[in-house]
């Protein structure tokens, strides 16, 4: 409920709570007005149709008797209700995903969805994919080191294919800016050292990090 979502994750807006659940009850009304719903209403929708309505769960077991969820460190409560629920008791599910990877719980995403997963179903089996094909053994020595302080997980040594390469190294900037000058100035240094730039990538997760000013 929202006063609940207020109360626990929202406390600098309480003082305009009654303000806040009066425009929420507004949004509901008109969307039901105008017939249409949101992201999240098709998936609050989703599930109490299938748990309220027996035959149109069963339909949906039947249809779907093999049940794949890749990412699913990034699936949030109602979304692990939903494929709960269609795959049944004893239905063929199958989960994939990297409990330590888990790292959008500021966009809902629930971790005890994975790590809790065997207590859902109590048969499943879990299967490790260890082998790392992508990273040199120094930067899986890093993860691996990192990993292993994890309070609640599925324990796992990563080992890589490829063979060894520099060690990696870890900076610590003050703001964005600085991290954008930082960034610029090292590939600077690596083109003077005779890399070429079509030899240098810089990595991130969200292309806005691109955009940060340079002094």
């Amino acid at each position: 409920p929202p006063e609940r979502v207020l109360a626990d994750q929202y406390m600098m807006f309480l003082e305009l709570g009654d303000e806040i659940l009066r425009m929420i009850k507004i949004y509901a009304t008109r969307k039901k007005e105008a017939n249409q719903v949101d992201f999240d209403d098709l998936l609050v929708l989703w599930r109490e149709l299938v748990r309220r309505h027996p035959p149109v769960r069963d339909e949906m077991h039947r249809q779907f008797q093999h049940i794949l969820v890749d990412e699913y460190q990034d699936t949030n409560i109602l979304q692990a209700e939903i494929v709960d629920e269609i795959a049944g008791p004893d239905g063929n599910l199958m989960v994939v995903g990297d409990d330590a990877q888990s790292i959008y719980s500021f966009r809902g995403a629930n971790f005890g969805n994975i790590i809790d997963f065997q207590k859902r179903h109590p048969k499943a089996k879990v299967f490790k994919l260890e082998t790392n094909y992508r990273s040199t053994p120094e930067i899986l020595s890093l993860a691996n080191s990192s990993i292993r302080h994890n309070v609640r997980q599925f324990p796992k040594v990563l080992t890589a294919v490829r063979k060894g390469g520099p060690l990696p190294e870890r900076v610590t900037c003050g703001d964005v800016r600085e991290q954008a000058d930082f960034t610029a100035q090292r590939v600077q240094e690596l083109q003077d050292e005779g890399y070429a730039l079509r030899d240098v990538a810089v990595l991130y997760r969200a292309h806005w990090h691109s955009m940060e000013p340079q002094i």
